[in-house]
């Protein structure tokens, strides 16, 4: 009897049958244990990613898929043979709109690189590295290679992008709370969380199907948004700007690329559903 019950599928069990749920609970129950220990800002931060999104997706897809549903994911995440220009996309569309910064500022951006060019290099780019490390790849490795990837076969990517999107929104709610010194700074956190979000789930989702099914080229898009509005990134640090303008900007742009292309591909956002590369392991749980 022991050995039967040992030798019944692990999708069965209820992780098995309820992946996603699985996910979220483990997901948000970590991430709230991270946020209320007093970490410093630059060690909570990175374990608020690898903790509370990426650690949640390979333990539930270890138990859904076993060791071939974890190399899959593996695979997703480091996938990185896919055409030059999609690195290219990944890397200059969130600072991309800086480029008009001199017809909104005047000459003091250009005097600004003039005269913080060096920080490219010992500022800017040590803060992209990190992002794509211990930030935006274990994000997204639970976010897109493994949320988003399980709802859009399911639901398809539009309805995907606005459930991952809402996961998104609601998991940077305990740090949302713990940041915010005000409920009126906190509302308005939020408030752009949230469109900021649906944009950057649009474009992300856009780029994974382009791509193969690449976490990894997400990751780097999303790290260079960070880089671009963070203090220590191009818009702030190496412009001079006032990171809140940097975030208007940038957040505003991305809305409109995102609003287009889901026009362009008619909500697709380049998915196919035949696609091979694109399939996760998975489950048969009902909310798979």
């Amino acid at each position: 009897m022991t050995t039967t019950t040992t030798r019944q599928p692990i999708r069965r069990s209820l992780v098995g049958r309820h992946p996603i749920t699985a996910f979220l609970l483990l997901a948000y129950s970590l991430t709230v244990a991270v946020v209320v220990i007093p970490f410093p800002e630059e060690v909570g931060g990175a374990l608020e990613n690898i903790v509370g999104v990426a650690v949640p997706a390979f333990v539930v897809t270890a138990l859904v898929g076993g060791v071939g549903g974890v190399r899959d994911l593996l695979r997703r995440c480091m996938r990185w043979r896919v055409p030059l220009r999609w690195y290219a996309i990944a890397v200059t569309l969130p600072p991309v709109v800086l480029v008009i910064t001199p017809a909104l500022y005047g000459q003091a951006p250009l005097h600004a690189l003039a005269g913080n060019w060096s920080l490219l290099f010992t500022s800017f780019l040590p803060t992209f590295v990190f992002f794509v490390v211990l930030d935006t790849l274990p994000e997204e490795a639970g976010a897109t290679g493994f949320l988003f990837s399980r709802l859009q076969h399911r639901y398809g990517p539009m309805r995907a992008v606005l459930l991952t999107s809402a996961f998104f929104w609601l998991w940077h709610v305990p740090s949302a709370v713990r940041d915010s010194g005000t409920l009126v700074a906190l509302t308005e956190l939020l408030i752009f969380y949230l469109v900021g979000h649906l944009a950057s789930r649009v474009l992300a989702g856009w780029l994974y199907n382009a791509t193969g099914a690449s976490v990894l080229i997400v990751g780097i898009f999303h790290a260079m948004f960070n880089a671009t509005v963070n203090p220590t990134g191009l818009g702030v640090a190496v412009l001079g700007l006032q990171q809140l303008d940097v975030l208007l900007l940038v957040t505003g742009f991305l809305a409109l690329v995102a609003a287009t292309i889901a026009v362009v591909t008619r909500g697709r956002l380049c998915y196919r559903p035949g696609a091979r590369a694109a399939l996760p392991a998975q489950g048969r749980g009902d909310d798979q």
